[in-house]
């Protein structure tokens, strides 16, 4: 769509038969309140209609056409965009998510269900960032309405970037390339009698303490190997436990802010009225030099110089970040002879 333009329409040129509703139903008394405030003067919000070239289909703002027409206005004052009847049922699937009359929840649900079967080959994070609700909530209601067979099963969704992925459902991936891999591992791990316990729970993790109990999880053993897949010494396991358990948060971190990150460029690339006024490039740019820092505090596997036992190359804390790991790889004519723990 082109850029929205604002005009006074003829209250009688706007159509509201196209499916262009966001909600179940009109509220009468929701109506009756605006025309009574209409009366005595008040300004509303201008609603939203997109124009196909024929015709415009309301997609935002019922209540308030309807109390314009109760108090007998001729014009309304619309926010104009040009498209198509199915954008306008697309846009009224966002409508209300974050100004106007608070949706109900069988409106929610209604705009998920509508969301997935106009789009199911697009992912639950892009209709959940679409119709304002948790990608958890889109995925449930897919799945009610594939139990259903109200739409297919599909093997790849197209997600916010544009790329086509396998998807991930409940209890297995439907990647086969994931599905061998995972098993020629677990065959491996099986052969050599060997467990990767880096990829443990966090102690950190308040979510999981919940589930096993608030103390099970402090008597866990310390991992047996850093993230870059080395054995961690035996006299050092204890001491670096907290580093390589707290690894888990801070991935946790840098995933939430690439999140942040894809929702505000993708409010942006809609030209939201709301972030008008909001500083991209200072967002962006702080955003980067966030993840840029957790990156840097990221630990990654025990020194190699002092063997985990704390250096100044280690800073004294016997691990590295990946980034400190490669500049060593790079020069290692630079550095001291390694340190052997007994």
């Amino acid at each position: 769509m082109s850029d929205p333009t604002i005009q006074e329409l003829p209250v009688g040129k706007i159509r509201i038969d196209g499916d262009t509703q966001p909600r179940m139903e009109i509220l009468e008394y929701v109506v009756e309140d605006y025309r009574r405030d209409i009366a005595r003067g008040a300004k509303f919000p201008p609603v939203e209609v997109v124009f196909d070239g024929t015709d415009y289909w309301l997609f935002d703002g019922f209540h308030r056409y309807k109390a314009a027409r109760l108090a007998q206005r001729k014009k309304i004052t619309a926010i104009v965009y040009e498209g198509t009847k199915e954008e306008a049922t697309w846009r009224s699937l966002a409508a209300n998510a974050v100004h106007g009359l608070r949706r109900s929840r069988e409106d929610t649900a209604w705009a998920i269900d509508r969301a997935v079967k106009m789009h199911p080959d697009r992912s639950n994070r892009f209709i959940a960032r679409h119709v304002g609700v948790d990608h958890n909530t889109v995925a449930r209601r897919r799945g009610d309405l594939e139990s259903t067979g109200e739409i297919h099963q599909l093997e790849k969704l197209q997600g916010v970037d544009g790329r086509w992925r396998y998807a991930h459902r409940w209890g297995r991936v439907c990647s086969p390339a994931t599905l061998a891999r995972w098993a020629a591992r677990a065959a491996a791990q099986k052969a050599t009698g060997e467990y990767h316990q880096s990829r443990r729970m966090s102690d950190f993790s308040w979510r999981w303490r919940a589930r096993i109990g608030p103390f099970e999880s402090a008597v866990l053993p310390p991992p047996e190997y850093d993230f870059a897949g080395r054995r961690i010494p035996k006299p050092v396991q204890d001491r670096l436990a907290y580093a390589f358990d707290f690894r888990h948060e801070i991935d946790r971190m840098i995933k939430r802010a690439k999140w942040l990150q894809e929702d505000l460029l993708m409010n942006f690339s809609r030209r939201s009225p709301i972030f008008r006024q909001f500083d991209w490039a200072w967002c962006d740019q702080t955003l980067e030099q966030l993840l840029v820092r957790l990156g840097t505090i990221c630990p990654h596997c025990f020194c190699p110089l002092c063997q985990g036992a704390g250096c100044e190359i280690c800073d004294h804390r016997g691990w590295l970040t990946k980034e400190r790991m490669e500049e060593i790889e790079q020069r290692p004519s630079a550095l001291p002879p390694p340190v052997e723990v007994a």
